[in-house]
């Protein structure tokens, strides 16, 4: 059968496009022709199999599978839906394609379960939510900034994700070996299962394991683990201090948004220190309302948790 990724969808109307593997000609998608009605909905990306038959206007998909992996086959067996339903696009996309690949979720897999509305928690995070967690204040949006969210028509929609967000998806779709870096200096070696509004949810040598946002100061793929801790400086006076997660009630490390953002499009470095005292220093990848990601000196890259960060200064 051939394979190929679903190119453009309308759902209400009950058709689409496939971009195919092996050629550049587009083939038609009816929705009677997908042999998965328990999933509910398709969206541009999505990797499929299936036959082709040569109609009437062109080339028509028949016996279309959608390409689950084992964790989405897991939630739907639970009765979740892999894509939330009403979602309007990601951050940078237009006509299928993502303005950053690193960011992006990468075709064919899955995105998050459908929430449960009577468990807020359970929700993802809006880019343009009101909602302050991680005792963070909502920065202004700049539209070539990766925090900012796609427009349709006048109304901005509140399932749009950060890059944050899209970061974590991303390693979920490709069950991408991580180390996520907790208090008291412990490095969790885990693949992430899930994402909620304030937790991760773990699978560390088997075990799963549910850790609230707050437990994470970085986070990097386990091809850099060695980069990343060969990087890692610390400074003794604010270790000495022994910091912990900081409380609700505390307000976090007043970041310069706009500082990091003109970093961030002059390739100018930045130096960040985290409340156990260990210092980063590297150029802005991306910064979203509640992380900083980093490309550091030595190449390698780190996802930062901004509640995490006792200091951030600009060169």
């Amino acid at each position: 059968m051939a394979t190929g990724r679903i190119k453009y969808y309308n759902f209400d109307k009950g058709f689409g496009f496939i971009a195919q593997d092996s050629s550049d000609a587009d083939v038609f998608l009816h929705s009677s022709a997908i042999k998965q009605p328990e999933y509910e909905e398709l969206r541009v990306g999505q990797r499929v199999k299936y036959s082709v038959i040569e109609g009437e206007k062109g080339l028509v998909a028949q016996n279309v599978e959608v390409l689950l992996t084992p964790t989405e086959r897991r939630w739907l067996r639970q009765g979740k839906a892999i894509i939330p339903r009403g979602y309007a696009g990601f951050p940078g996309q237009n006509q299928g394609q993502f303005m950053n690949d690193e960011a992006a979720p990468a075709p064919g897999h899955k995105v998050a379960p459908k929430h449960d509305r009577s468990h807020p928690d359970n929700s993802l995070i809006p880019s343009d939510s009101t909602s302050k967690p991680h005792n963070q204040s909502t920065p202004t949006k700049d539209p070539n900034d990766a925090e900012a969210s796609t427009q349709t028509g006048n109304e901005q929609s509140s399932k749009q994700l950060s890059f944050g967000d899209l970061y974590i998806l991303k390693q979920i779709n490709f069950e991408t070996s991580m180390f996520f870096a907790l208090y008291d200096t412990v490095q969790l070696p885990a693949t992430v299962l899930e994402m909620t509004l304030s937790n991760l949810t773990l699978n560390s040598n088997g075990r799963e394991q549910h850790i609230p946002k707050t437990d994470v100061k970085y986070c990097y793929k386990d091809v850099d683990a060695e980069r990343v801790q060969a990087a890692v400086e610390i400074d003794e006076d604010v270790k000495a201090q022994q910091l912990k997660q900081i409380p609700a009630d505390v307000q976090a490390c007043e970041i310069d948004t706009e500082a990091v953002r003109h970093a961030r499009k002059n390739g100018a470095s930045i130096q960040i220190t985290l409340r156990e005292g260990e210092i980063f220093r590297g150029t802005v990848d991306w910064v979203s309302p509640y992380e900083i990601k980093l490309i550091l000196e030595n190449g390698s890259k780190v996802v930062i948790f901004r509640h995490a960060v006792y200091n951030l200064s600009v060169d």
